[in-house]
């Protein structure tokens, strides 16, 4: 959350615009390396291989 000043361009309305959404709310903070993102490269590199001279030219 901290690059949200950033993103949005200024960091005071980041930091009230995050303190109204997170308000009551409980925050999980997860590192690691994301199963999702693993499984797109893996799709994606099979999908690539597959797929790879197949393509026709436009006409």
């Amino acid at each position: 959350m901290g690059s949200w000043g950033e993103v949005l361009g200024d960091t005071t309305v980041a930091a009230a615009l995050l303190d109204r959404l997170l308000h009551r709310s409980v925050v999980l903070s997860l590192e690691g390396d994301s199963y999702r993102l693993r499984d797109h490269h893996a799709r994606a590199d099979t999908l690539r291989q597959t797929t790879t001279g197949t393509r026709q030219p436009l006409r």
